[in-house]
């Protein structure tokens, strides 16, 4: 089932994001919040993600370059990723599904994807939630996971 809630993304916000001068990219990473590398919410489906994307689309009047999408190391399957049937991207905004865990590598990005693309097949990859917090020494491999995963051929 899609998640479709009432996003409060206001005038106030469009505001903020228009404060921001372009040529600076704006680009926005959509978060569940993880302490202690855990959602405070596990996504049913990136539809809370879908829904947010669209209003940035719908009501931001300026460049908006990325959008960033978390995906949970345990959502692999077609339902997860069937709300991207819906997304509205300008044709300048880059989508990044995070989906890249060290913790399964390039198998588990290769049947993230394979999902993914039934819906939308122009993304990048990138880690869940990003390196801020990682152990200084995952980095490493983490950067070259994410260069395996980018040089598969799906």
């Amino acid at each position: 089932m899609t998640s479709k809630p009432n996003i409060p993304f206001n005038m106030t916000d469009q505001h903020r994001a228009g404060l921001l001068p372009e040529p600076a990219e704006l680009g926005f990473h959509l978060c569940y919040g993880d302490p202690g590398h855990k959602h405070i919410k596990e996504p049913d489906d990136v539809g809370v993600s879908v829904t947010f994307a669209n209003a940035f689309h719908d009501q931001i009047d300026r460049q908006v370059n990325w959008i960033h999408m978390p995906v949970p190391r345990d959502c692999s399957d077609d339902g997860y990723f069937a709300p991207l049937d819906d997304i509205k991207l300008r044709p300048e905004t880059d989508l990044f599904l995070g989906l890249v865990h060290l913790t399964d590598g390039v198998d588990g990005a290769k049947q993230r994807i394979g999902t993914a693309t039934k819906h939308l097949t122009d993304f990048g990859i990138a880690t869940e939630c990003g390196f801020g917090r990682r152990p200084p020494e995952t980095i490493r491999a983490l950067l070259e996971l994410h260069g395996d995963i980018a040089r598969l051929t799906i």
